[in-house]
């Protein structure tokens, strides 16, 4: 039976299962694979961790019979029984899947999303569907229909978006990894809002079937969780790859603006230096937009007054694309990507994720989502992958190098496990 979450009023916080909670998803599955502890006795501890802090609003949906039936399986893998949260525009078949929306309330899909079912076949338990910003397209998690995200970790500050959902439940041990999208920053910007780990995965690697789309050009699907350690786990069950050796030793770091880390990078060996990214040829925003437009053209504008009001704002404004500016920002984005195999000198670039504060609650989105994307959209332009461990970026052309860079980072820090 699927469960509402964040409908009630707030309850007493009650602290359940924490030795289970805080543990890694390396130390959860492996405490399952010897037999030291059930899958459904971990189920059991973050379904009512989720439950006693529904107020947060961290999940729209959640689905304890389905882990429940998942766990009783004995589930073996990489992953064996790891309590994993699913963006909710991300198929889970026989739970509600919204996108966020009022449109979609009812819809329950018959399928599970690939990435998903990737997660599943290697061991995760799915323990519920996230919230977010209504279809994805916004920075905060204020969500119209089902209530704004609370930011376990900086009360009163916004959660991020789109995924703040995930990284809330991950700050707040509702879940050990949890799977996002991200078009323009939407699992980097709340991994460091709430400070946890986001990885845009390159583009077009893991498959996007069974996700609402967004805008395809730049749409991506990826795994937060509250170390890179884990991030990089559940990284490699989705690519198929073994989890890359961290190395920072030789590496070109190039430094995109100052990050406070650079001494550090420099100290394990890598090799800093000050760059830029290359520059598209013309803006490359009509991608998004017209490509935004043409996803909602089903329902927008004859279903305006079902969308939030900041999404109306932003389905008015990208209705007026034109088609030919499309057409121009699609040639210039793939000269950009074809620049950025050389352009510029270094193995990985870092960065802040965000160039300002998480803001207030209650914030209009549309003024603070310039701001909030500026470290992090020009990487879905290029397609590159790119990590955020709280609010350091770190991007570049190839997955294992990023991944590499940020397990050493974190493994010189001794934070490989969370706090």
């Amino acid at each position: 039976m699927e469960r509402e979450q964040g409908a009630g009023e707030e309850r007493e916080q009650v602290v359940v299962g924490d030795a289970i909670v805080d543990r890694s998803a390396g130390e959860i599955a492996e405490a399952v694979r010897r037999g030291d502890i059930a899958a459904i006795e971990v189920a059991e501890a973050f379904l009512s961790r989720i439950e006693f802090r529904a107020a947060g609003r961290a999940f729209i949906t959640t689905c304890p019979e389905r882990a429940f039936r998942r766990a009783s399986r004995r589930p073996a893998g990489p992953l064996a029984g790891v309590p994993l949260a699913v963006k909710d525009l991300i198929d889970v078949s026989g739970v509600r899947t919204t996108s966020g929306s009022s449109i979609l309330v009812d819809r329950v899909p018959a399928r599970t999303a690939a990435a998903v079912r990737a997660l599943e076949a290697a061991g995760a338990i799915v323990v519920g569907k996230t919230n977010m910003d209504e279809f994805a397209w916004g920075t905060t998690s204020q969500n119209p229909h089902w209530g704004t995200v609370a930011n376990p970790v900086r009360p009163g500050r916004v959660a991020g978006g789109s995924s703040g959902g995930n990284a809330a439940a991950l700050a707040d041990g509702q879940a050990t990894i949890a799977l996002g999208t991200d078009t323009g920053g939407s699992v980097r910007i709340p991994a460091a809002c709430c400070d946890v780990v986001g990885f845009k995965t390159p583009h077009a690697l893991v498959p996007t079937r069974g996700v609402f789309p967004l805008a395809p050009s730049c749409d991506t699907v990826g795994p937060m969780a509250r170390t890179v350690r884990d991030c990089a786990l559940v990284y490699a069950v989705l690519s198929g790859q073994d989890v890359p050796r961290p190395r920072l030793s030789g590496i070109r770091v190039g430094v995109l603006a100052p990050t406070g880390v650079e001494e550090e990078l420099a100290g394990l060996g890598a090799l800093v230096d000050r760059v830029t990214l290359p520059v598209p040829s013309t803006d490359l925003m009509p991608v998004f937009l017209y490509e935004a437009a043409r996803t909602h053209r089903m329902w927008f504008p004859e279903l305006r007054d079902r969308y939030g009001p900041a999404l109306q704002v932003k389905l008015d404004a990208a209705g007026r694309v034109p088609r030919s500016a499309y057409a121009d920002a699609i040639v210039s984005l793939r000269a950009l990507r074809e620049r950025a195999r050389i352009e510029p000198a270094a193995d990985v670039v870092v960065s802040p994720t965000l160039s300002i504060e998480p803001p207030s609650v209650g914030c209009w989105e549309p003024d603070v989502r310039d701001a909030l994307t500026h470290f992090t959209r020009p990487f879905n332009f290029l397609g590159w992958p790119a990590i955020s461990i709280g609010n350091l970026q770190i991007a570049g052309r190839d997955d294992r190098t990023v991944l590499g860079v940020a397990l050493a980072l974190e493994e010189s820090r001794g934070t490989a496990q969370p706090a």
